[in-house]
C-alpha cells in the first residue's frame, strides 16, 4: 500500500465524532410515542439548548443519554459511543443532573464530595478542592447540606458530577426552582465551564436563561424535533422563509428574496433645516420596507436596537436613517437612540462601526434579546402530548 492509500485509510479515523449524536430515536410508555424520530448532534465545546413544553420527551431523551433508560428504536451515541453497547464506558466521560436531584442532608458539603469523589475512584482528594473552588462553595463547605438553599444544592449537584472530570455535562431543568440571584450564578458557572472545554447539554422550558448561554438549540414539542442548530442560523432561516413566502414562492426557489443581513449606510445629504427649536428635523421612515427582490418585509421580522451615544443623540440620526435595513430611528433623553432595523448580528456590528468611524461616541449597545423566543413561537403551535 502507498504512503498516499494509507492516509487516505486512516483519514476516518482522524474526523473526530461529535459529542452528542442522536439518530431517529424512538421510545414509547404504554401505547403512547414519547419520542418519534428523533435527530439531533451536539458539538463539542457546545452549550446546546434542549427547549419544549412539559410533557415534549426532553427529559426522556436525556435518560436515554445518561444510560437509564434503553432506547426503543434508534441510536444514541456520546463521543462516538453507543450508550447501549458500552454503557459504563459512556458514564466515565458524561457528568449527569437531574431534576431536583436528592441529596445527603446530614454531612457537610465537604463530607459530601469526598463520598462521591471515593465513588468515582477519585484517589487525589486535591480534586475535591479544586471543584469546590470552582463552583465557589468554599465558604459553605463545612456546612451541612440540609442548610444549604435550593440554589446551593443546584450548585453542590454540579460541583458532584464534575468530580471525575466528565468531557460532557447533561443538565435536566439545571435551574428550576431557583431565585433570579441563583439563576445568574449557575448561568455564568455554566459559561465558565464552558470555557474550560466542556460540552453541555441541558435541557429547559425558560427561554431567557438559554438565550443568553446557548451555541445552539433543539426545540422539541410532542416527541418531535421541530428545529435543531445555532440560534442565529435558525433565525436568518425563518427570515428567508418568511421574505420568500411574501411573493408567495419557497426559500431556495430562483427570484426568491434573501432577507437584508448587511448594513449600507445611505449617502449623508446636507442636514435637514432645523425646527423651531433649533433639533435637526429626522427623515420620516419609509412606508414600506421591501428586501433586495422587492419582497416585503414582514413585521415580525423588524428588530429594535437601542444606543446612547455621547452628545445630542438627534444630530446623530443623519448618519444611520436611511441605511440599508433601516426601518426608523427615534432619539430619546440622554443620549439615547432606537433604531428599528432587520438583520443579524453582523448587522448590529456594522451600524456600531459605521457611527464610530463618523466619530460618534458610544456609550452604550443594547440589542432586542428575544431572539430565542420569537423562534419557539414560530416554530411550535403549542400543541400537547
Amino acid at each position: 500500500m502507498s504512503q498516499s492509500e494509507l492516509w487516505v485509510a486512516a483519514a476516518p479515523a482522524l474526523v473526530q465524532a461529535p459529542a452528542i449524536r442522536v439518530r431517529h430515536l424512538w421510545h414509547r410508555y404504554g401505547a403512547m410515542d414519547v419520542l418519534r424520530d428523533v435527530s439531533l448532534e451536539v458539538g463539542h465545546g457546545e452549550i446546546f439548548g434542549f427547549i419544549g413544553p412539559n410533557g415534549a420527551g426532553k427529559t426522556t431523551t436525556i435518560r436515554i443519554m445518561a444510560t437509564l433508560l434503553d432506547p426503543m428504536a434508534g441510536r444514541v451515541e456520546i463521543d462516538g459511543i453507543d450508550v447501549s453497547v458500552d454503557p459504563d464506558q459512556v458514564r466515565k466521560i458524561i457528568g449527569y443532573m437531574p431534576d431536583h436531584a436528592g441529596v445527603y442532608d446530614r454531612i457537610t458539603v465537604r463530607e459530601y464530595l469526598e463520598f462521591f469523589a471515593d465513588s468515582y475512584r477519585v484517589t487525589n482528594l486535591g480534586v475535591v478542592d479544586a471543584v469546590i473552588e470552582l463552583t465557589d462553595l468554599g465558604n459553605l463547605q463545612d456546612r451541612l447540606v440540609a442548610a444549604l438553599s435550593k440554589g446551593m444544592k443546584q450548585r453542590l449537584g454540579l460541583a458532584r458530577i464534575l468530580l471525575h472530570d466528565p468531557k460532557i455535562l447533561i443538565l435536566d431543568e439545571p435551574a428550576s426552582d431557583l431565585d433570579p440571584r441563583a439563576r445568574i450564578e449557575i448561568r455564568d458557572l455554566l459559561l465558565e465551564l464552558r470555557e474550560l472545554g466542556k460540552t453541555i447539554f441541558l435541557s429547559s422550558h425558560i427561554l431567557t436563561e438559554l438565550s443568553d448561554v446557548c451555541t445552539s438549540v433543539g426545540i422539541l414539542e410532542r416527541g418531535k424535533l421541530v428545529v435543531a442548530g445555532p440560534i442565529g442560523e435558525i433565525a436568518e432561516r425563518l427570515e428567508e422563509q418568511r421574505a420568500a413566502q411574501a411573493v408567495g414562492l419557497a426559500p431556495g426557489d430562483p427570484g426568491a428574496p434573501r432577507p437584508i443581513q448587511a448594513f449600507v449606510p445611505a449617502a449623508v445629504e446636507p442636514a435637514p433645516a432645523p425646527a423651531a427649536d433649533g433639533a435637526p428635523v429626522a427623515p420620516p421612515p419609509p412606508a414600506v420596507v421591501t428586501t433586495a427582490g422587492g419582497a416585503e418585509i414582514p413585521a415580525a421580522t423588524r428588530k429594535r436596537l437601542r444606543l446612547r451615544v455621547l452628545g445630542d443623540a438627534r444630530v446623530v440620526m443623519p448618519l444611520i436613517a436611511g441605511g440599508t435595513g433601516i426601518l426608523g430611528v427615534e432619539p430619546g433623553p440622554g443620549g439615547q437612540l432606537t433604531v428599528y432595523y432587520v438583520g443579524n448580528d453582523r448587522f448590529v456590528a456594522d451600524v456600531v462601526r459605521h457611527l464610530v468611524a463618523s466619530g460618534v461616541g458610544i456609550v452604550g449597545v443594547e440589542p432586542e434579546r428575544n431572539e430565542l423566543e420569537r423562534i419557539f413561537l414560530e416554530v411550535t403551535r403549542g400543541d400537547l402530548q
